[in-house]
């Protein structure tokens, strides 16, 4: 699995006076959309295809009705999904005063499964073992195949790591 990367000028003056370039990822192809995802999930499963898209339209359902019932929902393997609110710039001086009219957005918060070892430092997100990097070189608009690049091949740079090196260096929330 292969993650491709391009360089991006922060618009943002680091200390020693200088805008760093940092790896920012690039996506390539077309977007998945649920009904790919059911047919690929049908072709690794004994399940035709309406079968998986029955599923995952009730999983979203679920989803839903248990984040809206204040619940935390875990997927082993992959993941938590949680409820966060948003009050931003609408604080109040005292906690008796705290309300729902404050809630300006709700958002939902993924957080992919970690496993801690003995061997490595720190947790590593489950969703990105084995990963790859690799610079782009092509064009943001070329068209490319929508079945994933073989494990195998290309990848300059590293592997593993938590996602980090697509990390906006200019949006201080990721």
């Amino acid at each position: 699995m292969t993650l491709f990367y391009k360089p991006r000028q922060s618009n943002i003056v680091s200390k020693d006076g200088v805008k760093k370039w940092h790896p920012r990822l690039v996506k390539v192809g077309k977007v998945i959309d649920t009904q790919k995802v059911g047919e690929l999930i049908a072709e690794k499963a004994s399940l035709t295809p309406g079968d998986v898209h029955n599923v995952i339209r009730n999983l979203m359902s679920v989803l839903r009705e248990q984040l809206l019932n204040s619940r935390t929902v875990r997927l082993d393997g992959l993941g938590s999904f949680t409820i966060l609110a948003n009050a931003s710039g609408r604080g109040v001086n005292k906690a008796d005063d705290v309300s729902a009219s404050q809630i300006g957005a709700l958002r939902v918060q993924f957080t992919p499964t970690s496993t801690r070892s003995p061997s490595t430092r720190g947790a590593t997100r489950a969703l990105f073992s084995g990963v790859e990097y690799q610079r782009w070189t092509g064009t943001e608009d070329a068209e490319t195949p929508d079945e994933p690049v073989d494990p195998g091949t290309g990848g300059t740079g590293g592997t593993g790591g938590t996602g980090g090196a697509g990390e906006d260096p200019d949006d201080p929330n990721g």
